[in-house]
Parts: C-alpha cells; sequence; structure tokens
C-alpha cells in the first residue's frame, strides 16, 4: 500500500508532520480530515527511506519500554515514537496500529494490521500480554530478545566481512593485472623471440577465456537463484543445501534452536499456557525437520505425556537441556529452564560465529595468497626475467 507524508493543522492549531499508508491521495486526505487535522502538505512517499530492519524494531520497543515504565499510556507512547523517528514505513504502519488502538482494538490486533513489520511471534506475544495482563514484561522480553539478535547478526557481519573483502581486492588485483601487466608481458616476449612461460601462457590466454564464460553464465545463474528463492521450494532446496554445508548448517540450526527456546521463555514468563507457548515458539522455526519434529511434541504434550520425556525423542535437544526440561518440569519452573538453556544456545551461537570466522579467514587468506603468488610466477618473474635478459 502507497504511503503519504504529511504536514497538517491540528484542531488545537498546532503543525504535525508525519507518515500513513492510503490506497489513494483521495482516501489519505479524507482520513485526515476524518481526524480533524487539516493538511497543508500531502505528498505520496516514491522511495521510502529504506525497509523496516532489526535495528528499527529495537528502538521501537526500547522507547515503549521506557515509555510504560514512566506510566505513559501505550497509544501515548506509540505517537510518540512515529513523530519522531525517521523510517516512513514503520511510522505509516504504526500509524495504522494506532488508530486500531483508538478505536477499542487490542494490542496484538492492531499490531497485526502494521503488515509484515512485526512477524507472527511478536503479535502472538503481544496477544498474550493482554490475556494476562503482562504487557510491559513481555515487551521488556522482547526488546532483550531484539538485542541479542542484532549482537549475533552484528558480530557475523564483522566477522566474515574483512576475509572476504580481502578474497575480492584479491580477485580484483588478478583482473586488474591480467588486463594491464598482461599484453606488456606478450609484447616483451615477442621483442625478444623467447618462448613464452607455460603459466603466463595460461594466464593470458585461457584465464579471459575462462572469465568471458564464467560473465556469460553468471547472470542467468544469479537470477536462477533468486527465482528459486521467491518459491517456497526453492527456498527448501537452498536451506536444504546450506544446512549440508560445513559449519553454516551447524549454525543455522543453532540460530533456530536458540529462537526457539527464547520464545519460549518469553511466552512462558508471560504465563502462557504451555501448549499455546509451543505455538508460537514452533512458529518462528523455519528448518523444516526440526520444525516437524517440534510438532509431534506438541502432539505427544496434548496426548499427556511428560514434557522432558517428549523433548527426548527429538534429535536436537540432547544431553544437559533434558536434564534442565526435567527438573524444571519437577519444580514447575520451565519458564526457568527454557531461560537457562536459550543462554546456553547463544554462547554457543556467539561461540560458533567466531569458529566459522576463523574458518572463512583461513580458507579465504589461503585463497588470496594464492592469486597473489600466482600473479608473481605468471606474470612478474617473466618480466623480472626478460629485463634481465635485457640488461645483460
Amino acid at each position: 500500500m502507497p504511503i503519504y507524508e504529511y504536514q497538517v493543522l491540528t484542531k488545537d492549531g498546532l503543525r504535525k508532520n508525519g507518515s500513513l499508508m492510503a490506497e489513494s491521495y483521495g482516501h489519505a486526505h479524507g482520513h485526515l480530515l476524518q481526524k480533524q487535522q487539516h493538511p497543508i502538505r500531502l505528498k505520496r512517499v516514491y522511495f521510502p527511506s529504506r525497509r523496516v530492519n532489526v535495528e528499527d524494531l529495537l528502538m521501537f520497543f526500547l522507547h515503549m519500554d521506557f515509555q510504560l515504565k514512566c506510566r505513559v499510556g501505550i497509544d501515548e507512547a506509540i505517537e510518540s515514537f512515529i513523530d519522531f523517528h525517521g523510517n516512513k514505513i514503520l511510522s505509516a504502519s504504526l500509524a495504522e496500529a494506532l488508530e486500531a488502538l483508538k478505536n477499542g482494538e487490542g494490542i496484538g490486533a492492531s499490531f497485526e494490521k502494521c503488515g509484515n513489520i512485526f512477524d507472527g511471534v511478536t503479535v502472538g506475544l503481544l496477544k498474550s500480554a493482554e490475556k494476562t495482563g503482562r504487557t510491559s514484561e513481555v515487551i521488556l522480553n522482547v526488546l532483550d530478545f531484539l538485542k541479542l539478535q542484532a549482537n549475533w547478526k552484528n558480530n557475523l557481519r564483522r566477522t566474515v566481512a574483512y576475509p572476504i573483502f580481502m578474497a575480492a581486492v584479491a580477485i580484483l588485483v588478478l583482473i586488474l593485472s591480467v588486463g594491464i601487466l598482461g599484453p606488456q608481458v606478450a609484447a616483451l616476449v615477442q621483442n625478444f623471440n623467447g618462448e613464452m612461460p607455460a603459466l603466463t601462457k595460461f594466464t593470458l590466454e585461457l584465464l579471459p577465456k575462462i572469465s568471458i564464460v564464467a560473465g556469460h553464465l553468471l547472470p542467468p545463474a544469479s537470477v536462477l537463484v533468486a527465482l528459486l528463492f521467491l518459491r517456497e521450494k526453492g527456498r527448501e532446496i537452498l536451506s536444504q543445501i546450506l544446512l549440508k554445508t560445513p559449519k553454516i548448517g551447524a549454525l543455522i540450526t543453532k540460530i533456530s534452536l536458540w529462537q526457539f527456546c527464547k520464545i519460549l521463555h518469553i511466552a512462558l514468563e508471560a504465563k502462557l499456557d504451555f501448549v499455546e507457548a509451543l505455538d508460537l515458539a514452533i512458529e518462528s522455526v523455519t528448518i523444516k525437520n526440526l520444525r516437524n519434529e517440534l510438532k509431534n511434541v506438541r502432539e505427544r504434550v496434548i496426548e499427556g505425556h511428560k514434557i522432558s520425556e517428549s523433548f527426548s525423542r527429538t534429535r536436537f535437544i540432547k544431553g544437559n537441556f533434558l536434564v534442565a526440561l526435567r527438573v524444571g518440569e519437577e519444580g514447575n519452573n520451565l519458564a526457568s529452564s527454557f531461560g537457562h538453556m536459550s543462554e546456553t544456545q547463544y554462547r554457543e551461537l556467539q561461540f560458533d560465529v567466531r569458529s566459522l570466522g576463523q574458518f572463512l579467514g583461513v580458507g579465504l587468506t589461503v585463497f588470496t595468497g594464492f592469486i597473489l603468488i600466482f600473479i608473481l610466477c605468471s606474470l612478474f618473474y617473466p618480466i623480472y626475467s626478460y629485463v634481465e635478459m635485457a640488461g645483460a
């Protein structure tokens, strides 16, 4: 739905800026008039500032947590965030939620109107907060979850950025070397009527041809991967490939398990029924095999089996985690058990991120070194040899 940016004159005579979503200019204008706000400026935003990311959601829940602790109403807290936050997509979506709140709808139902900004898990947690009257606690826990999520994502970016950058620079140096030094080496060999070394011949003749073939194949291959990613079946295939990739597969599994345990912990802290909490946590799992096993756990719990016994039949939750579940079940404190499990999973996740960074660092450093040695042997050494011959 299009986004419109506006400046209005309120019934109190104050100027107010904001964003809203509407089907057309007329709908946007009429919506503002219904709210007794006279539009001074109203225009469609064709290129919003940016998409909504984890950092934007983190800022929103941080703002909400602070405002609620100051005993500000939820609608007032959302309105104050809209007035000052720069992301037009998020502001316009929250304006829809705010309107629903003022019309008497619940928190969860109002946030559902934000489209894909808030996922089903977040909306479900907010609905559970309404049932139990623990809105402030749930928002604080969601904030903590987003902080941890943003933290490991930033760590992952920092970990892989440098080795990937170095490998890209090495490839660029190789291309420039072949393009600039290659013709000079060929001319030098012809001037001395010498025989071109095999490695130099490969570099000057075959490598450009390989590059041309790769240049022709890469665009259609990229389009094919993009089309696969847009289709659900294609996403499943790509997911299975990544899960079978060393290091990366283990990391993806660890992320899913951590999200599952953390969301289950938040839902149980909100005093939600275990099966309802389990439904919310399962919704966050994207790995098909893990999701199916957790659904089987849910069925066994409904049939009356113990929770720890139901989880013991999965391949993913073993060892100390089962002991923690058994203790939490016997002590009627499963929320604490899943909290400890999520903390352990997060520490392991951080370790796996560092391990992946070291793995990529070593591999790409070797790759970069190989390219530099290749350039020295195939291009610089022949130049040095013929220059030395000319000097003699």
